[in-house]
Formats: structure tokens, C-alpha cells, sequence
């Protein structure tokens, strides 16, 4: 949508954007992004709160109260299903006929990042003791007793956390885990997708912005099998690719597709097991993010990394 407006996103988070409008002012936004559009008390309590910061509120919907809030240039406003772009006052997109992409239904209350970080490192690594496995999420061991007693899958060894379930555990890990989350870019680039994913590899070091290779290009090197089709990388920060030889591109044709996740964990799994500076995400993300890869091979392809898995052959 911002996109559609023709304001770029310039540097940030899923909390604080720098973006740059059409006639060429920029901005810094503090984000509030939720579902449901706060009600009228907490708009109040976020501007006593907040009183230096500019607030754009990111919702589905916009109320009149919010809308109002928008239109005197009190608060910036985006209602995704509204499709309505309001900043300072003035509105950048107002197109209610275009309807949104469908989205799953959001899981209630906030995801258990590190309940699933941990089954991961069950899975993939040797035996680790709790309070390892605390240290290597940079999370309490009261956190990890919570996740792992009474866990289906796992069990408690002399040398640490372990399974003899692993197929299961991997399996019901998938079919639960929602993917790192976040936000999305589209890039298209025409290099193979190899060399565009090494190039956004070092314009991310250049920039200082920490990366990790995922999808088709990590499995590449966990399990070589298919020639990559779209490289996929996840990013601390939002950056404008352009620089690097990118054009902006949609969710229907694009060849590089950045992300900045909403899972903190993804980057702590991808320090844990892995035993080089390569900058991978741990097998069992890549190995969800070529399940959703395009293509029509791509259960082929994820069933060429989950088969490593299981064995415990997987190796960076």
C-alpha cells in the first residue's frame, strides 16, 4: 500500500520507520500495529505517553474516532482493509473497492517464540541441558522448564534435553509454527538467484544490517538438490534495495523477497547450530520457508532437507 502511494520505506523496524514521500520530505514513525483499531482510551494514553513521537497507527480497520485522529494530522493511519493511507492530515490512498490479499485467521494471545525455538534445537542438536538451552535463546530456565516438562515429545536425559521422536516432533512443529512473521519487501533482480542473493547478502553487511539466508538458497547449501528459484532473506531492518540493483517488486513476481521478522528466536536457533559464519537460518526454518517457496517441486525440495533432519545429517 505504501508502495501504491509512492512512499518508500527508507530505513526501520516493525516499531519505527523512516519513510520519504512524494514530494521528497521524510518522516520518523513510531508504529502501533494491531488487528483491531485501539479504542479512544488508549489513543489517549498513547499520546500522553508518546507526546514527542509521531504515531502511525497500522490496523485493519480504521474507527471514526482513529479516522479523526488521522484527518487533523494528529496521528498517521494506515487500515489495511480499509485501504486508506493518512499522513499529517492528508490522505496518500483511499481505494476501499481494492480488496486485500485473504489472510489466516491470527492466533490469539502472543505466539510461544520460544516454546518453538526450543524444539527446534531438540531437534536439530545434540542433547542440552537447560540451562544451555536458556543461554543459547538468551531466555530464563524458568522459561524453558515451562516448555519442556510435560512435553510430548521430549525428554529429560542425564546429558540433557533430548527426543527419540523426532519425526513427530518435527511434524507437529510444522503444523504449528506460523513462520517467523513480520513484515515483507519484493525485489526483482536479474542476476541468477544465487548472485542476488549473495548481492543482498553484502549490501546488508555493508549497511550493517544483520542477515539471514533462507529458503531456497540456505537448503542449497543444507541439502543440494534444485536450482533455486527466488532467494529469500530475512533483515534486523527494512532496507531499499534499489542501491544493490533491485527494482521494487509485488508478492506475484518478484526474484528476492526480505523480510524483517516478528520471531526474535529465528536469529538465536541460527547461532546455535550452526558451525560457521555462514549466514543461514536453522534447517528447520529454511525448511518451513521452502514448504512455502514457489514452484510446483516444492515439497520435493523440502522433503530433500527434511529427510537430514530427521537423520541428523544436516550439516552447514
Amino acid at each position: 500500500m505504501l508502495r501504491r502511494s509512492n512512499i518508500q520505506i527508507n530505513s526501520g523496524d516493525l516499531h519505527d520507520l523512516d519513510l520519504r514521500f512524494p514530494d521528497g520530505s521524510t518522516r520518523h514513525v513510531s508504529v502501533k500495529a494491531s488487528r483491531a483499531a485501539p479504542p479512544p482510551s488508549k489513543l489517549h494514553e498513547d499520546s500522553e505517553r508518546q507526546a514527542a513521537d509521531r504515531r502511525l497507527y497500522v490496523t485493519r480497520h480504521a474507527t471514526s474516532a482513529l479516522r479523526a485522529l488521522a484527518g487533523s494530522g494528529e496521528v498517521d493511519l494506515i487500515a489495511v482493509g480499509d485501504r486508506l493511507i493518512i499522513f499529517d492530515g492528508r490522505v496518500f490512498l483511499d481505494d476501499p473497492s481494492h480488496e486485500p490479499r485473504s489472510q489466516q485467521r491470527p492466533r490469539r494471545g502472543s505466539p510461544p517464540w520460544v516454546r518453538w525455538a526450543i524444539e527446534r534445537l531438540v531437534v536439530l542438536g545434540e542433547p542440552m541441558t537447560q540451562a544451555d538451552i536458556a543461554a543459547a535463546l538468551s531466555t530464563t530456565q524458568q522459561s524453558v522448564s515451562h516448555a519442556l516438562h510435560g512435553h510430548a515429545f521430549a525428554e529429560r536425559t542425564s546429558s540433557g534435553w533430548t527426543t527419540t521422536r523426532r519425526v513427530e516432533l518435527l511434524d507437529a512443529h510444522l503444523g504449528e509454527y506460523p513462520g517467523p512473521g513480520g513484515a515483507v519487501t519484493y525485489w526483482y533482480g536479474l542476476e541468477p538467484v544465487v548472485n542476488q542473493a549473495r548481492a543482498a547478502l553484502t549490501f546488508c553487511e555493508e549497511m550493517q544490517i544483520e542477515t539471514l539466508q533462507t529458503g531456497d538458497v540456505a537448503a542449497d547449501t543444507y541439502a543440494p538438490w534444485r536450482l533455486p528459484s527466488t532467494a529469500a532473506i530475512y533483515t534486523s531492518e527494512f532496507l531499499d534495495f534499489v542501491p544493490a540493483g533491485f527494482s521494487p517488486a509485488t508478492a506475484d513476481d518478484y526474484t528476492l523477497v526480505a523480510a524483517v521478522p516478528a520471531d526474535p528466536t529465528i536469529w538465536r536457533t541460527a547461532r546455535a547450530v550452526s558451525s560457521t559464519a555462514t549466514a543461514l537460518t536453522d534447517p528447520i526454518i529454511t525448511l518451513h520457508d521452502v514448504l512455502r517457496s514457489p514452484g510446483p517441486d516444492a515439497e520435493e525440495a523440502a522433503e530433500r532437507l527434511r529427510q537430514p533432519i530427521i537423520s541428523g545429517t544436516w550439516r552447514d
